[in-house]
């Protein structure tokens, strides 16, 4: 990389450097700020910061253990759904209070982003919802009652995120979720619906939150905002990208629970 032009320090042994072409990951103990260069463009700076906060996703791989993920069936469909439930329920009220806390701060743009995501992203938990429903499940019950770990940790950064005195790392959360969202493509969405009951229609909320759904555009919306953030601002936000990545691909602290004991949790 000829220059370093956007950069963030992701872990003390950890930093991202990224282009408006790419981004490197450089994994070595880099303490001394880099210089963050003048763009010729929005373009080129909407472009390098994009850069920089997918490569902090990627920095986030090395937690992910694909050989320990139970291939898909009903049962573990359904544990998913209750999962974006509470990612889906709890996102509109948390950025909401993001934005009254941005525009106590005198921070316009980022408060008209969240209270735009909070307004765009309401009642995508009823999604979830009706695919319980549709497979069979007490919907409402399942949901009160039981909170897959995953979710729950997810869930737990982005509350503290949101409710800080400066709720900033919030913005890196959502784009996190959103950019991995992106990835879901239409043929995923077919081999889950290839293993449910024939008729049964539950992918309604996966597909709102996938490629196939408004996650794009809720991407690039998220990359214009932080480009013209503070460069300090840029650097909190990729930080919450990486961490909130990490919570993604790491299986949970006692592994991915066998599907008999899913079963009797959806259906106690």
């Amino acid at each position: 990389m000829n220059a370093t032009i956007e950069w963030a320090q992701l872990t003390p042994q950890l930093r991202v450097m990224a282009s408006e072409e790419r981004a490197l990951i450089v994994r070595a103990d880099v303490q001394q700020d880099a210089p963050t260069l003048r763009f010729a463009s929005d373009d080129e700076h909407e472009r390098a910061t994009r850069w920089l906060l997918d490569g902090a996703i990627r920095a986030a791989f090395s937690a992910a253990r694909e050989e320990l993920v139970p291939a898909i069936t009903p049962v573990r469909w359904a544990w998913r759904l209750v999962g974006l439930y509470h990612l889906t329920h709890s996102t509109p009220r948390l950025l909401e209070e993001a934005a009254t806390r941005f525009e106590a701060r005198g921070r316009h743009a980022l408060a008209t982003w969240a209270r735009d995501r909070a307004r765009e992203e309401t009642s995508h938990d009823r999604l979830a919802l009706r695919d319980l429903a549709a497979m069979g499940y007490d919907a409402e019950r399942v949901v009160a009652s039981i909170m897959p770990p995953i979710a729950a940790r997810l869930v737990e950064i982005f509350t503290r995120y949101a409710t800080a005195p400066d709720p900033i790392r919030c913005v890196g959360y959502a784009y996190a979720l959103e950019r991995l969202a992106t990835t879901v493509r239409a043929e995923d969405v077919s081999r889950i619906e290839a293993v449910l009951a024939p008729g049964v229609r539950a992918t309604r909320c996966l597909r709102v939150h996938s490629a196939i759904g408004s996650d794009g555009d809720h991407v690039a919306e998220t990359v214009r905002v932080v480009a013209r953030s503070s460069g300090s601002e840029r650097r909190e936000v990729a930080i919450a990208v990486h961490e909130t990545a990490r919570l993604c691909f790491a299986p949970p602290p006692d592994g991915h629970p066998p599907d008999e004991e899913i079963a009797a949790l959806l259906t106690r």
